[in-house]
């Protein structure tokens, strides 16, 4: 879904930073490898592959406790969503670059997909109202095999 973005990273970040100011926080260069690495990247991240492509990339030694702590600070300002798979231990990220959207996972291989249903969308809503709920935001994760692993 990242393919139809129209922002750059450059844009991105000079936003990125107005924000951390407006909280009356500092910013970081570690922070920004971070973004960096999950902007650029097209597939959900865990902390250690996070961690992994910043000391990659950047040639800084950090570690996975400041992974941590960077990511929980961006996931309480919903600038990173977390994705907890079943079955799992650890979560995996991606910016929250786009409109919301839910995910489907290879339960062999672990590949992740992101899809839009206008349907299951609207059906949500209206099971929300139908129980006297004020939708404010959900997630949906299925669990299926991919083609390429149904093809072994």
């Amino acid at each position: 879904m990242k393919q139809n973005l129209t922002i750059s990273y450059n844009d991105y970040i000079v936003k990125f930073r107005s924000l951390i100011k407006s909280l009356g926080l500092k910013n970081s260069t570690q922070r920004e490898y971070v973004l960096k690495v999950l902007f650029d990247c097209e597939k959900h991240l865990s902390a250690e592959e996070i961690l992994a492509k910043v000391k990659e990339e950047y040639k800084i030694k950090i570690g996975i406790a400041t992974i941590y702590k960077i990511l929980n600070l961006l996931e309480n300002m919903k600038v990173v969503n977390s994705i907890l798979i079943d079955g799992s231990d650890s979560k995996v990220y991606e910016l929250n670059l786009v409109l919301h959207h839910d995910h489907i996972v290879c339960v062999d291989c672990g590949k992740i997909v992101e899809f839009v249903d206008n349907n299951i969308e609207q059906l949500q809503k209206d099971i929300a109202k139908k129980n006297n709920f004020q939708l404010q935001s959900h997630s949906m994760i299925l669990y299926g095999i991919c083609n390429d692993c149904q093809k072994k």
